[in-house]
């Protein structure tokens, strides 16, 4: 139980940090990300470029949908599950990265949190799902693009951090 908790807490960390590493550098960003302070123009400078310009879509639906019918139903469905546990998207897309790595936060943060093993059960099952169905295949094909497109250390290393940090999340859900 201990050691579950304990997972949970670094889960929760990396969730949270991943969020705001994919998430627009300003604000929070660098409370989060202080060492990353020094270079904000720069770091800037290379969302804009790589995120704005559409080189590398942050939407998961961009990469797991083949038709718009398919991509509409991959939204309904990531919409589904936030609405599931009453929470509503603040960011312009259902999809967003940073926004599927924040629902993961919340839905650890709710396991830990349950009043009852069935909720916390509830929980884990949606995690479980959430994760394979959505978060997991789309975070590594943006992941994959960011690294092979930016020389940008910083998002080069938390594409590679997203990356080790899904493997870990697949054999914990046993899903490899």
């Amino acid at each position: 139980m201990v050691a579950q908790l304990e997972l949970n807490k670094e889960r929760l960390s990396k969730y949270k940090s991943l969020a705001v590493a994919f998430s627009y550098p300003e604000g929070s960003f660098f409370d989060f990300f202080p060492e990353a302070s020094g270079e904000k123009v720069g770091l800037i400078r290379e969302y804009d470029r790589l995120f704005r310009a559409k080189d590398i879509w942050l939407y998961g639906t961009e990469y797991m949908s083949e038709h718009e019918f398919q991509r509409s139903n991959y939204l309904s469905d990531i919409s589904g599950f936030y609405k599931a546990f009453g929470l509503e998207v603040n960011s312009e897309r259902p999809d967003a990265l940073n926004a599927e790595l924040e629902f993961m936060h919340y839905l650890i943060f709710k396991e830990s949190k349950a009043p009852t093993q069935e909720k916390a059960e509830i929980c884990l099952e949606a995690q479980k799902k959430f994760f394979t169905e959505h978060l997991s295949p789309a975070a590594k094909a943006i992941a994959q693009k960011i690294i092979a497109t930016t020389e940008n250390p910083f998002y080069k290393n938390a594409a590679s951090e997203l990356i080790d940090f899904l493997s870990q999340e697949e054999e914990l859900f046993n899903t490899k």
